[in-house]
């Protein structure tokens, strides 16, 4: 990996997936081949990484993990509901780092090939609320009936209250350029610390990341 980026970032392992579209139009050299899909290249999607890019990785992670459990997830074959409209707070950011990785596109996406590989309209937003409290999304196999229902709750991720007061403080200071010597790398390594509790500890994941698996 490469070394522009900090070890937080590095080291979060990758997501591996199946690729038919690109692999039919000649973009790999070996039939059936993986690829590899990192936090690094993600971040450089989305231009930063923060709470809500992080969550968006891991809810993605966990999702194909519950929906091929034993297997390699086929990018394009997933469809996704995110629950929240695309401009309301951080769904069309979270929406955009799932689209990434699943492929699941929304009106503007790839209409497929006659009728394969269609990616247009797989990622769809709902205007209903199934938890008023979590970032809700429901990932769904177009192959198969299973489907799995994520909660994430950003504000149960382990942080101490201490550390976010002086998160807040930083922060206000580096938008407004007033920051002191060392305290805008004070800012960046708690920034980061944040986001390595999700992408890489998993601290008390059990309590802000909810997974139910449904069958339709």
């Amino acid at each position: 990996m490469t070394p522009l980026f900090k070890p937080i970032i590095s080291s979060v392992p990758s997501l591996r997936l199946r690729e038919p579209l690109a692999q039919t139009l000649g973009a790999f050299q070996q039939e059936d081949a993986i690829v590899e899909y990192t936090f690094a290249e993600t971040v450089k999607m989305a231009g930063h990484a923060c709470p809500t890019v992080s969550g968006a990785w891991i809810v993605c992670v966990k999702a194909l993990e519950a929906l091929y459990p034993g297997e390699i997830p086929v990018r394009g074959e997933i469809e996704v509901t995110v629950f929240g409209e695309p401009d309301e707070g951080v769904y069309g950011v979270m929406a955009q780092v799932i689209s990434f990785i699943t492929g699941a596109a929304p009106v503007s996406g790839f209409k497929g090939l006659g009728h394969k590989f269609r990616r247009k309209d797989l990622l769809r937003y709902s205007k209903s609320k199934p938890d008023h409290e979590a970032l809700c999304f429901q990932f769904r196999r177009v192959d198969h009936n299973r489907s799995v229902f994520i909660k994430y709750f950003p504000r149960r991720v382990p942080f101490s209250q201490e550390k976010a007061v002086r998160l807040g403080e930083l922060m206000e200071k580096v938008i407004w350029e007033a920051t002191l010597p060392g305290e805008l790398a004070e800012f960046q390594d708690l920034w980061m610390e944040k986001v390595n509790i999700i992408v890489h500890k998993h601290t008390d994941i059990d309590d802000w990341l909810k997974i139910e698996e449904r069958k339709e």
